[in-house]
């Protein structure tokens, strides 16, 4: 993927999709089931940070930010309190909505 950069970046114009499929999925999940503020907020961290090293990667800048990238998910899932199936919903859809969110601001910050 690094000899061919437009891989990775590929998914920066998918962005927008992504984060309205996602918060949708958090909306529902939290509507009908219960809200899990501080593993919603770890999620979008963790995928704003896992999108930026991932961004790094694509963007040549070396193969120990993919590792960092890719990783970070696993930390997540490990080091966030999940109490319940409700908070993995979270979990999962809040890294997803930063992950596409931060592509976003990549993908407003390059067309300028």
């Amino acid at each position: 993927m690094k000899d061919q950069p437009h891989v990775g970046l590929s998914l920066v114009s998918k962005a927008p999709m992504g984060m309205l499929i996602t918060a949708l999925v958090a909306v529902i999940a939290n509507v009908l089931l219960e809200l899990n503020i501080i593993t919603l907020g770890y999620a979008v961290v963790g995928g704003v940070v896992s999108a930026v090293l991932l961004l790094a990667y694509w963007l040549g800048k070396g193969g120990l930010f993919f590792i960092l990238g890719v990783s970070l998910p696993l930390g997540l899932v490990l080091f966030t309190p999940l109490a319940s199936i409700t908070a993995l919903l979270n979990l999962v859809s809040g890294f997803f909505f930063g992950f596409c969110a931060a592509l976003f601001v990549y993908k407003l910050l390059a067309n300028k």
